[in-house]
């Protein structure tokens, strides 16, 4: 006798950049297919509630928290490109508005931007992300809305609109004048946090102090800084970034290479440094940490695969 059954759904790739857009048809079918359905038979339309159920699965399946319904009102407007509407419950999400159409203005997908998410944040942020440091899905302007209410020196931590797999400060100031303004600064992505982790870069701005609402930034983020034991100097004896560099305390132990090495500092003009810092003292440059693969999908025991030809595997 033959015994044969479906697979779950594979997708080959022959290059990195489509990556994103094989694991939507891998999110897409895995979750909505229909038990029974003929090959590749899958809606092309589908109630918002089951979309908001999926990609919430997926979000804690691979960053390990999930998402408020705050995060998910967002995510709806974005996805439907109106974040005017009271109840997204009703509606239907098709194909192509989540995956294959440019959002307005930009030059990518609803999926791209939703994936790159959760890509920075499974590798760089996870941590944060699972204590509630970043508040994460939130529009500029209501995020200015809401740190205008706070005091002075107040931040919060949102995922760029603009900025594939991006995450920006938005932190409200005074001037010397008495003015005061909501800065938002430009997003940092996977190739920064390789330099220095975010919540260093946090620290290096002496005029951020409150995370939002109000908890004092170092009670927030303290345990995530990176001692000073654990400056290591390259193979090279530099650091190659834009970010501007400041030389170590005299005392500083030089690396085996017979060089001090700079300890970079994230500088923004108007936002000062950290408290306790000169410019002859910071931080250390952060290590390069690898966060292992994200646990499979809670809905099936394996959400399927995308192969890259000629690399291995890579799960979402």
């Amino acid at each position: 006798f033959q015994v044969w059954t479906l697979s779950l759904p594979v997708v080959v790739i022959v290059h990195g950049n489509q990556e994103p857009h094989a694991w939507a048809t891998v999110s897409w079918d895995n979750a909505f297919a229909e038990p029974g359905r003929q090959c590749f038979a899958v809606p092309d339309r589908v109630p918002w509630p089951q979309v908001a159920d999926m990609l919430n699965t997926k979000f804690f399946s691979s960053c390990g928290r999930t998402l408020t319904e705050d995060n998910l009102k967002f995510i709806a407007g974005k996805v439907f490109r109106n974040h005017t509407i009271a109840d997204y419950s009703q509606l239907q999400l098709n194909w192509n508005a989540f995956a294959k159409e440019p959002l307005p203005d930009r030059n990518f997908t609803f999926w791209e931007w939703f994936y790159g998410i959760l890509k920075l944040t499974r590798e760089h942020l996870k941590n944060l992300w699972n204590d509630g440091l970043i508040m994460g899905f939130v529009g500029k302007l209501q995020a200015s809305d809401m740190l205008m209410k706070q005091a002075v020196g107040t931040f919060l931590l949102r995922y760029s609109d603009s900025e594939l797999g991006g995450i920006s400060i938005a932190g409200f100031k005074a001037d010397t004048q008495g003015s005061v303004t909501v800065d938002h600064l430009q997003p940092w992505t996977s190739k920064d946090f390789a330099i220095r982790s975010l919540a260093d870069r946090v620290s290096d701005l002496g005029s951020i102090i409150y995370l939002y609402p109000n908890i004092p930034k170092d009670q927030a983020f303290q345990r995530y800084y990176t001692p000073p034991a654990e400056a290591q100097q390259g193979s090279s004896g530099y650091d190659q970034a834009f970010q501007r560099y400041y030389t170590p305390p005299a005392e500083a132990q030089q690396g085996s290479s017979g060089y001090v090495k700079p300890l970079l500092v994230i500088h923004v003009p108007g936002w000062g440094t950290g408290a306790g810092m000169s410019a002859d003292s910071s931080y250390p440059n952060t290590p390069h940490y690898q966060y292992p693969q994200s646990p499979p999908d809670t809905k099936r025991e394996n959400p399927g695969s995308v192969v890259s030809v000629g690399s291995e595997n890579a799960g979402p």
